[in-house]
């Protein structure tokens, strides 16, 4: 029993024990996994310019709360110039049950911007990103599939604020204004 084993018995399983526990904390740390770290942009200012609605929401808290980049009002006071062009969401049916009713939705979220410098000089030119959910409905549960297109429409929108700030983050460095883009 390992209350009659005695010290040395007690000390080689806490040496077993703290070796198991660092075998794992290897294992945890070589998986690759981190937290999500803040999107280094390389501009310190942008201005935030086109339509307004979720997507744009979501754009602007996502770049206060994880970028060091400030959004100020004035396109002229800043180094880059975000413009939303479009913001659009559909729902195109895809697939019919025997009865002619709609089975299976396609769920559309789409976005179409641009990032220039206050002068005009494009750094990104217009880009159109596009997400599609496929949903299944049925009349018999109209609210609760409302409720389900709205969560996937908020996962599109996060999406697709992720793509943007990946391209934003992409930028190595802001040609100067007068240089042509890269």
């Amino acid at each position: 029993m390992w209350w009659s084993e005695g010290i040395a018995g007690r000390a080689r399983r806490a040496c077993l024990r703290g070796a198991g526990i660092a075998v794992l904390a290897a294992l945890l740390g070589g998986c690759g996994f981190q937290l999500r770290e803040s999107t280094n942009l390389e501009f310190d200012t942008i201005a935030l310019q086109g339509q307004g609605g979720p997507l744009m929401d979501l754009l602007r808290r996502r770049i206060l709360a994880t970028t060091a980049t400030r959004i100020v009002a004035d396109p002229k006071q800043a180094q880059a110039v975000f413009t939303l062009l479009s913001d659009a969401s559909a729902q195109t049916p895809t697939a019919f049950n025997a009865g002619g009713t709609v089975a299976q939705y396609a769920l559309n979220e789409t976005a179409r911007f641009q990032l220039t410098a206050p002068d005009g000089h494009v750094y990104i030119a217009p880009t159109t990103i596009t997400r599609t959910s496929m949903m299944s409905y049925s009349t018999s549960a109209t609210l609760a599939k409302a409720n389900e297109a709205d969560l996937l429409y908020t996962g599109m929108r996060r999406d697709l604020v992720d793509r943007i700030l990946f391209q934003l983050g992409a930028l190595h460095a802001l040609a100067p204004a007068s240089a042509p883009a890269r």
